[in-house]
């Protein structure tokens, strides 16, 4: 009978190896407070924090409450804000060739008397040319999109840690994070090593024995995490890993970021703005002190130099004296993300731009699947390809929706927007399903992976980008005028109630960080 693991190794700090730590020491805490389990986190003190955007997915206040992190002081600690929906600014344009923007709430209604709400919409709330008549198609199935315009909170002042009103996520500071992870990773158990990974030693199976460190020499290896990031020390340059790009699909492999000061530091939005560029798009993610900022764009179609002077010349008044810094983004995954003894996590897995803020998202996901099919010192195979099905599959979804939003762009007035829509592949299966929805709307048992994306956020997108034009749908027969007419009553009340009792964002953060009466 095979043995339990007894050690484990976490190589790379940053959000991604802390958060691992962290969440196995949560999750394996008896065995390593009695001394059955080890867990080690070594990290070079020479390497930073990429943190290309500072925006998160609506399932880390799971993990926070998970790890045991306060919401309080993470808030205060990292200068989060919270986020309740993503904003696509001028990625299309309708008839008259004017730039359309469009709102993916975090939170959607399922159906109308019963029906997918895409039906109900285009049949009684939408023009002849895909356009809304008054109301967009988010402002009739979410209070988002009026919570988000008028500034508002997801909570009520006083409420408890992670009690959402509406649900929500954070635009957060990553380096900061990383040390509140760091620290309550040191608090769990983990063992912290400083310092550089020189050679991986690998024994007669190929299997990682040990790693050679510049100043703690060897240090021997059963179980190992790779948290590298795009250096991919481990599994790609010492196993031989091959990496998967997706340039047939996505076109970006540049960031360049600068931090931006607030406008007016008392009113914080609460989404994320992700608004089209030349040759890609900018982010405009708020902290509470500060704006994160940043162009993501293909260097196949804009110099670094002329990327900094297009995004200088939209933001620069707030930027005065900042240096953009750009970073290459390695675009793609790594064809298995557990070989072996080594399981890749955050950039050394994968890595699928940061459009919909997956990062953290996908670290997270991974961790928890790790924990299910922990292995022992046998290292199942049967295991291993269970854990790498399910990647892989998540790693599909997020390219089909994102590749949705840049393929179905309509815009011609530059080269790169030429391309993304008339030069790129999109996946099969998405081929099949925009082929689909032509004739239908996205609904349950469309999609073949929906872990994070769901078919509101595809009927989000369509309807934003005027995907549905002069069609009758039968299947809203049921559905008459009158009982839409009462659905967008009701729904008015709803999210006037909700604009009465939830309070002011910037005014609630305030109260949490302690610094309101």
């Amino acid at each position: 009978m095979a043995e339990p693991i007894r050690n484990i190794t976490v190589v790379g700090g940053g959000s991604s190896g802390w958060l691992a730590a962290c969440y196995l020491a949560r999750a394996f805490g008896q065995q390593i407070q009695s001394g059955a389990l080890g867990l080690t986190l070594i990290e070079s003190p020479r390497i930073g924090i990429i943190g290309v955007g500072e925006s998160t997915a609506r399932p880390v206040t799971n993990v926070l409450r998970t790890i045991g992190i306060n919401e309080r002081d993470f808030i205060k600690r990292t200068n989060a804000t919270f986020k309740l929906s993503g904003y696509f600014e001028n990625w299309s344009h309708n008839d008259r060739g004017e730039g359309v923007s469009w709102v993916n709430p975090f939170y959607s209604q399922p159906d109308i008397f019963g029906v997918n709400p895409g039906y109900a919409f285009a049949t009684y709330g939408m023009e002849e040319n895909g356009g809304p008549k008054e109301m967009d198609f988010a402002e009739t199935v979410s209070v988002c999109p009026a919570l988000v315009r008028a500034r508002k909170g997801p909570r009520l002042i006083g409420d408890d840690d992670f009690q959402a009103r509406v649900p929500y996520s954070y635009h957060t500071n990553a380096t900061e994070l990383a040390k509140m992870l760091m620290e309550r990773g040191k608090e769990l158990g983990v063992k912290q090593i400083l310092d550089d990974v020189e050679n991986v030693e690998l024994d007669e199976r190929g299997y990682v024995a040990a790693l050679s460190l510049a100043e703690h020499g060897r240090h021997p290896v059963e179980f190992v995490i790779d948290a590298t990031g795009f250096a991919s020390i481990i599994i790609g340059k010492a196993l031989g890993e091959p990496f998967e790009p997706y340039d047939k699909f996505l076109l970006n492999d540049r960031a360049l970021v600068a931090p931006m000061d607030h406008k007016d530091p008392t009113k914080i939005d609460p989404m994320t703005k992700a608004i089209a560029m030349d040759a890609g798009w900018a982010f405009r993610v708020p902290l509470f002190n500060r704006m994160g900022s940043g162009y993501i764009f293909s260097s196949k179609f804009i110099s670094d130099e002329e990327a900094a002077k297009e995004f200088l010349a939209k933001f620069g008044e707030p930027m005065a004296g900042v240096e953009p810094k750009v970073i290459r983004m390695r675009i793609g995954k790594t064809r298995r993300s557990w070989v072996k003894n080594c399981v890749a996590l955050g950039l050394s897995s994968g890595f699928v731009e940061p459009l919909e803020a997956t990062a953290i998202f996908s670290v997270q996901l991974a961790l928890r699947w790790l924990r299910n099919y922990f292995p022992d010192s046998d290292f199942n195979e049967s295991v291993i390809n269970k854990y790498n099905r399910l990647i892989d599959n998540l790693y599909e979804e997020f390219i089909e929706y994102i590749a949705l939003n840049f393929y179905l762009s309509n815009r011609e007035d530059t080269p790169y927007w030429r391309a993304v829509s008339n030069e790129m592949e999109i996946p099969d299966s998405l081929a099949e399903n925009l082929e689909l929805w032509r004739h239908t709307m996205p609904d349950e048992g469309d999609l073949l992976n929906e872990v994070f994306f769901k078919p509101s956020s595809y009927r989000a997108a369509l309807m934003g980008k005027h995907y549905y034009k002069g069609r009758d749908y039968p299947q809203a027969a049921s559905i008459s005028p009158q009982q839409w007419q009462a659905h967008l009553r009701q729904h008015r009340q709803l999210t006037d109630q909700y604009l009465k009792t939830l309070p002011d964002h910037y005014e609630l953060l305030r109260h949490i960080r302690g610094e309101a009466a």
